[in-house]
């Protein structure tokens, strides 16, 4: 008990020395990574999978169909939202599609500038684990696209891979779960959904994103009125009460307050005043919040 008491004490101290923090979810947009023809912009979708030949049939054959289709179909919805660019999708044409040979001649057809050719499709169901009499699984789709560039025949390899959780299962041994359990054939709806997610990773430099950051936000009571209004989504109002904190005598309060409008600037997207901002904060003083987002600013 004489141990207990100190201890509590000094429990005490660092739970009142913490400062109130609140926490801000901040999306920010990213631009593409690699481009396309600056001008108008012709892209040929197609299908080279060619799931017959592999063998399969039945209900698996038909899901791993409409995973592939929906996957180049996902592509040139995807791609057709960017500026300057017109999308041709024949995926679901007979057309033989076996070569290079046979895409230069798509591409010279269809007067386009790019051919995307998904390649190759798979799908696989498998156990990821068993807990308490449950048997847990898991789909993994593997999407494979070429990427031709009809101007100089150069290509490019696309891939992505999505995991995706199945619906529990009761664990019956492993002889019976080797008979019942999710499949390919009978999970059609999860195996579009994660083509759709593969196909979104293969394209992924290509296509703009967003990145959601959780940023504390510093919500001392000189800094809660401010604090209120970034969580009302009122920024410029936020800043009217922000800024005038930025000359405050005491220096803890500035640098809190320099950092509070690094977060409010960058979920407005000026990253570049917000990393003048976080830089600010660190001037004022120490301030490991600012750090951090100072690092992380550059790299956005």
């Amino acid at each position: 008990m004489k141990l207990f008491k100190p201890l509590f004490i000094i429990a005490l101290f660092f739970l009142c020395a913490c400062d109130p923090i609140k926490y801000l979810t901040v999306p920010v947009d990213y631009n593409p990574k690699l481009a396309f023809k600056p001008d108008s912009t012709i892209i040929l979708i197609v299908n080279q999978s060619n799931l017959i030949a592999r063998g399969f049939t039945g209900r698996k054959l038909k899901s791993l169909q409409a995973g592939a289709i929906s996957a180049a179909k996902y592509a040139g919805v995807q791609l057709g939202r960017l500026p300057h660019v017109k999308v041709i999708n024949i995926v679901d044409s007979t057309l033989s599609i076996t070569s290079t040979d046979s895409i230069k001649i798509l591409a010279t057809k269809y007067q386009s500038d790019y051919v995307l050719a998904l390649n190759d499709f798979g799908a696989d169901i498998a156990i990821t684990a068993i807990d308490n009499a449950s048997a847990y699984y898991g789909s993994k789709v593997e999407v494979d696209f070429t990427l031709y560039i009809s101007e100089n025949g150069l290509s490019k390899k696309l891939k992505g891979i999505a995991n995706a959780p199945q619906p529990q299962n009761l664990y019956l041994g492993f002889m019976a779960s080797l008979v019942i359990r999710p499949t390919v054939g009978n999970s059609k709806g999860s195996i579009i959904s994660s083509a759709e997610e593969a196909t979104q990773i293969a394209l992924q430099d290509y296509l703009p994103y967003t990145e959601t950051y959780i940023r504390p936000v510093y919500n001392n009571k000189p800094l809660q009125p401010a604090v209120s209004e970034i969580f009302a989504n009122h920024f410029d109002k936020a800043y009217s009460l922000l800024a005038p904190l930025l000359k405050d005598a005491d220096p803890k309060l500035a640098s809190k307050a320099a950092y509070n409008l690094a977060v409010v600037y960058e979920a407005q997207g000026d990253i570049d005043i917000a990393i003048d901002m976080a830089q600010q904060s660190l001037d004022k003083d120490k301030n490991d919040f600012a750090a951090s987002l100072l690092t992380q600013l550059k790299q956005e």
